[in-house]
Order: C-alpha cells, then sequence, then structure tokens
C-alpha cells in the first residue's frame, strides 16, 4: 500500500532509520518502497541553492514580507508598498551552473566562492542583505551564546487536535521522520481538508523548506500540487498544501501493466508543459520520478513537490533543465516498457541493455507507440536517427506538438441480439462468400420479413359483448380447474395417512436422527496481526476496536486503515486478528461477516496448535485451512475435516473500495475493511 498525502514528502535523516508503514489514512504522491535511497550528503546541498535568484526580487520580497496568509490560497498577494528590506536570497553572479561558461539554465543558482549552498544562503549579506533576512526566511538566528535549537514546541508536542496559526487543525498523522513530521489537518476558516508537513525550525533543511515552498506558491499552474501556507511558529515551521483524496501516483498505474499509447501521450503531455511553465519561472524540480506524477479520477495529472523535494533530499546539478527533461524521460520510457531506466526501482524491474546501450521500450515491449518512443530516447539523451537529444522541456512540448494528438481508442460498435441488425451506414468492404472465401463488394441485401397487418376488429357494439364474454368464460373455466386439483389433493392426502399401530404391535422403524446442532466455540481473547513482507512487525491498524469483532453486536466493528492500492495488498501479505480459543478445541466452521460488501473480498482463514507459546506473532505458527474470495458481506467457512486448534487467524488479503462516511467509517476513499462479528463451531 502507498501513502497518499498529496505533496506530501518525507525527510530523508542523517542515520539510517526504520521505513515507515506505507498505510494512510488517505495519502498520495509520498515516497513509496520504490523510491531509491538518498545519500545523506546529497540532502545537505538542498534547494538552498534555490533558483529564486532568476526571479524578480521585488516579487520575492514581497511575498516573504506578507506572512503566512501571502500563499493561503496558492496565490501571492499584491498591493501595498514594497520592503526595502532584503530577502536575504543569494544571487547568483558567476555562470560556474554551465560547463561552457554561460548563463546558468533555470532553476539552479550557483553558491558564492569559497561558500557551500547553505552558507551563501544562510549568509545576511548577500547581495547587500540587512540582518532581518533571517527572520523573513524563517531560518532561526544563530551566533555566539545562541542555541541551535529554537525554543518553543518540538514534534513530540505535537498532538491531535494541535492548532497551527489558529487555523488549521491537526487530525490524522499520517508519517513521522526524526525532525519532521506530515499530518492531515482542517483548515476551519475555509472548511477543507489540507495536508500539514512540519520541520524543527533548527534543523538543516528548515530555511530551504520554507524558501522552496513559498517559492513554488508562486507558481498558479493548477498542474502542481498547490502550495496554500507557509510559515514559522513556536519553533516549528510548516508548509500547507492541498489534499488530494482521489489521486493515483505513476507507481501505481504501472504496477500491473503499461500505459496504453493515449495515457503516456497525456501524461507526458501535461507533465513537460507544466515544468516547462516553471522553468520559465526561474523554478524547477529535480526530482520528478513516479511517486510525484499523480494522475486525478478526472484524468488530470498533477505534480507533486516542485521545489520542495530538492529541498529536503538535495540534488546536486549544473544543469537542472536538463536532468527534469532526462527524468521526464524515464517518466515516458517507463510508461511504455513498465521498465525504470537506470536501475530497479519503484516497483519496477531495470530496463535491459545490449551492449552497453540502454534499449528502446520497442525492444522490450510489442506494439510500442514509435513516435512516443522515439521522444521518450531523445528525452533521456539518446540520438535517435540523427536527431539530437533533448535539453530542456520545451523541447518535449516541442515534439509532442509536431506529432498527430493520440486519442483514446473509439468504442466498438454495438451488436443487436440477432447479431446482423448494423446501423445502415456500417458497410463492409469485403464479406464472407458462400464457399468460404471473400468476396469485394457490399454484402448482398438482407430481407426482412413483412410483418403481416392486424385482423380486422369486429365493428360496433358487438365486438366489444364479444370480448366480454369471451373473458367471463375464460374465469369460470380456471376457477373451476382450481377447486378441481385441489379437492383431488386433499383426498389423496386423506388416503396416505397411515394408520395408528394398534397396542401390542411393533412401530415401523424410525427415521434417522438429525445431525446435532454445532457447538459454539468461545473467544476469550484477540490481537491484530501485522507483519510486512519480511516477516517484520508493521503498525497497527485499529487495536482499541478489536473486541468489537466478537461482541455479538454486529453493528460494531473493527477496521482496518484506507490503503491506497487495491484491491489485492501490495506492500503486504495481509493482515487480520488472531482469536484464542482458550484451550485446543476441534474446529469445524466459521462464519466471518463484514460491515459492507464491495467489489471484492479475499479472506483465509488459518489455524495454529496449542503448543505454539502463547499467542503467534508470525504467519509460519499458522496453517492455512481456507481460502475464499467474495463481493458479499458474509462468509461461511465449511472445512472437509474438523482441525484441532486454540488460535485462529483471520486473515484478510484484498480489500474492496470504500468511498463514503456511511460504508464502515473511512476518513478518506481507499480500500478498507471491517468485521463485525466472527463465530466458531466445534
Amino acid at each position: 500500500m502507498t501513502d497518499r498525502t498529496a505533496g506530501s514528502v518525507n525527510l530523508v535523516e542523517d542515520g539510517p532509520s526504520e521505513a515507515s508503514d506505507t498505510t494512510k489514512t488517505s495519502d498520495t504522491g509520498g515516497p513509496s518502497a520504490g523510491r531509491k535511497p538518498t545519500d545523506p550528503k546529497a540532502s545537505q546541498v538542498a534547494i538552498e541553492t534555490m533558483p529564486m535568484s532568476t526571479l524578480d526580487e521585488d516579487d520575492i520580497d514581497g511575498e516573504l514580507d506578507g506572512g503566512t496568509d501571502g500563499v493561503a490560497d496558492g496565490t501571492a498577494k499584491s498591493g501595498g508598498a514594497p520592503d526595502t528590506r532584503r530577502t536575504g536570497t543569494p544571487k547568483s553572479n558567476s555562470a560556474s551552473n554551465t560547463s561552457n561558461g554561460s548563463a546558468p539554465r533555470n532553476g539552479t543558482a550557483a553558491s558564492a566562492p569559497g561558500k557551500s549552498p547553505a552558507e551563501a544562503a544562510a549568509s545576511p549579506a548577500a547581495e547587500g542583505g540587512s540582518t532581518d533576512a533571517a527572520e523573513e526566511t524563517g531560518a532561526p538566528a544563530s551566533g555566539p551564546g545562541k542555541s541551535d535549537e529554537p525554543k518553543g514546541r518540538s514534534l513530540g508536542d505535537i498532538t491531535r487536535g494541535t492548532r497551527l496559526a489558529d487555523r488549521y487543525r491537526l487530525e490524522d498523522k499520517l508519517s513521522s521522520h526524526g525532525k519532521s513530521a506530515t499530518w492531515r489537518a482542517v483548515d476551519e476558516k475555509l472548511r477543507r481538508a489540507v495536508g500539514v508537513h512540519i520541520v524543527v525550525a533548527g534543523s538543516e533543511y528548515a530555511r530551504s523548506v520554507m524558501a522552496a515552498a513559498r517559492a513554488a506558491a508562486l507558481v498558479g499552474d493548477p498542474r502542481f500540487v498547490q502550495v496554500l501556507d507557509a510559515a514559522e511558529e513556536d519553533g516549528l515551521v510548516y508548509v500547507v498544501k492541498e489534499w488530494l483524496p482521489d489521486a493515483d501516483n505513476l507507481a501505481t498505474l504501472l504496477a500491473t501493466n503499461p500505459l496504453p499509447p493515449h495515457e503516456a501521450y497525456e501524461m507526458t503531455r501535461s507533465v513537460a508543459d507544466a515544468m516547462a511553465v516553471a522553468h520559465r519561472a526561474g523554478l524547477s524540480h529535480l526530482r520528478l520520478d513516479p511517486d510525484n506524477v499523480l494522475r486525478m479520477h478526472t484524468g488530470q495529472y498533477k505534480i507533486v513537490g516542485l521545489s520542495v523535494e530538492a529541498a529536503l533530499y538535495g540534488h546536486d546539478t549544473t544543469d537542472a533543465a536538463r536532468d527534469d527533461t532526462r527524468a521526464i524521460g524515464s517518466l515516458l520510457y517507463a510508461c511504455l516498457a513498465r521498465r525504470w531506466p537506470d536501475s530497479e526501482a519503484y516497483g519496477l524491474a531495470q530496463a535491459p541493455r545490449a551492449g552497453g546501450k540502454l534499449c528502446s521500450p520497442g525492444q522490450v515491449k510489442a506494439n510500442v507507440h514509435k513516435p512516443l518512443e522515439t521522444i521518450a530516447m531523445r528525452a533521456l539523451g539518446h540520438e535517435v536517427k540523427h536527431q539530437a537529444p533533448f535539453e530542456a522541456p520545451e523541447d518535449v512540448v516541442a515534439a509532442l506538438a509536431a506529432i498527430p494528438p493520440i486519442l483514446p481508442p473509439e468504442p466498438e460498435p454495438p451488436v443487436s441480439a440477432a447479431g446482423a441488425d448494423f446501423d445502415d451506414e456500417y458497410t463492409p468492404t469485403a464479406v464472407l462468400s458462400p464457399h468460404g472465401g471473400f468476396t469485394s463488394g457490399p454484402p448482398p441485401a438482407v430481407r426482412r420479413p413483412v410483418p403481416a397487418g392486424p385482423p380486422p376488429a369486429l365493428g360496433g357494439g358487438f365486438g366489444g359483448a364479444v370480448k366480454v364474454i369471451v373473458s367471463l368464460v375464460v374465469l369460470v373455466a380456471v376457477v373451476l380447474a382450481t377447486w378441481q386439483i385441489a379437492v383431488h389433493f386433499n383426498a389423496q392426502k386423506d388416503d396416505n395417512t397411515p394408520p395408528s399401530p394398534s397396542p401390542g404391535t411393533a412401530s415401523a422403524p424410525q427415521a434417522p436422527a438429525a445431525p446435532q446442532k454445532p457447538t459454539g466455540l468461545n473467544i476469550v481473547g484477540a490481537k491484530e496481526l501485522n507483519v510486512d513482507k519480511n516477516g517484520s512487525p508493521a503498525s497497527a491498524q485499529n487495536t482499541d476496536d478489536i473486541a468489537k469483532s466478537f461482541d455479538g453486536d454486529p453493528t460494531t466493528f473493527w477496521r482496518t486503515s484506507s490503503f491506497y492500492d487495491g484491491p489485492p495488498m501490495k506492500l503486504r501479505d495481509g493482515l487480520g486478528i488472531v482469536y484464542d480459543l482458550g484451550s485446543e478445541q476441534e474446529l469445524r466452521t466459521a462464519h466471518v461477516k463484514l460491515m459492507a460488501g464491495g467489489n471484492y473480498t479475499e479472506i483465509e482463514l488459518r489455524a495454529a496448535p496449542a503448543g505454539s507459546g502463547g499467542s503467534p506473532s508470525s504467519l509460519s505458527a499458522f496453517t492455512t485451512l481456507k481460502k475464499q474470495k467474495t463481493s458479499d458481506a458474509d462468509l461461511d467457512f465449511t472445512l472437509d475435516q474438523p482441525v484441532k486448534a486454540r488460535y485462529v487467524l483471520v486473515w484478510i488479503t484484498a480489500m474492496p473500495h470504500r468511498t463514503s462516511n456511511r460504508d464502515i467509517g473511512v476518513y478518506e476513499p481507499g480500500y478498507q475493511d471491517s468485521i463485525a462479528e466472527v463465530s466458531f463451531t466445534s
């Protein structure tokens, strides 16, 4: 399952850390298990080499001086006298970003000689900046006698219900990574869900994340997940983004099949055009990958983390436009071949190579769209038929405009029940001859029977009288026939009544006794079983409500978290509840009642004997008894032979998609299930 916070980004720490569970309350666009590990040193570079140096200084000053409300709706406020203070954003004075000494490409600002990008961005003297610059960029003051850690709240102080800026109420914690956390929140002023990323103000990422978020908020293109707010409060920096629960990231779309040509074309056109807009504004992404490209259920594509992703993870580059173009080529290659060009990543296998050269998508998959294949290889930096590689997103946009638009396939013409009543305008060019071959020319004319006309009606009132008489006769006949049948049936029943046995005579043999009614088994306890594919413990689902799954009340239930992928679970083998019968019992049947059906649910019934050593916490301790796949809310398991078991596991491996709060109490749409009642019999 994939984390679904739209626009969410999880910080990479300097040291190794455990991967967080990829369940979500509803989260898209975050890093998934396929993301390549980030070098901690590379993350030091971040976007402190922010391409804001190419923006107009008055626009940036006004944005930073405007406070958090200046980006509350994803657009910069205007008006008012310009602030004469400098923002502290370093501006490139050299051409060191390009190898030929020309002006740097959009998206990268060079740092001052002898200083790291972080030191250059932090220097208040850059471009004549004053000591107020650190305050305007949200960075903590530093210097002799001052603590590196800001005073105020820490991430540990943030709990559900906390309000930021007296406006954003935190509702659901989606992830936490040391110095950062991601929450789903409610904007109480506008009454809408938002995503909130919180960073400790004293961390190495805080200032670059703040600068990147404010710069990205200036880009009003709807193809980017919009930054709505960014500010510092009580030692914490937070970035507010729009919430997109109805989106699938590209990694999920490619989990089973390549995209059809018209989808690959639309994705590439949207992403390339959006990145061309960003580069013209002086911004770059530098971390475009399948996790950061979303497809809405309306078919629109959106990009997550413009500038902010590079600020969090770092990306050292000398040509940002070229790097973003190579990333677009990788995305298109993955859509066509379902392979990742560089390595095994994002759930995709590595693309093959022949003689050290990357194989084209057409060499990996059959029936690949040739113009798109050429664009993918040129965007990846390869020369194709003496055509030079692309060096900027604008080149990809121009190449797509030069080919005919790729439209979805037309639906097939409907066929009637008779199989031959087609639209008169449909005339095939060849038809089957009587001898088994094909012949050209129009098909032979189809002779349709001419319907006979209605019989002449009886004239005058005589015809109406005849109809009434006939109806009465038929009604009387039906009543008489019914009465005769009833009389005959009752008489036959009386004749077949066996006589009562007289005293002293042997009675007739008795019918075999009905089978004994199954005996219900008591459940004395239960616990969740959550492990990942490696068998390591995963995060709990809903431990407080486990007892509701066997309390005898079908209106109460235990539910799973809401997952992004499905119905079959992707990143886990499954999840479920282990029920303790108190002692080893003979298990014959099991009944599982869900709160609601759906597209389909798949559940396995597993058992473990009493000698398992306490309640087992590993799948290897259980034996699979039976598996069922259904779209109904009730499942019955009847074993061919009774099984001795103390612990019974109800193991869910596929869950239906939920879209409504009235279903089973989902927070956001996703793949989710719930168990209302479980019972076992011997």
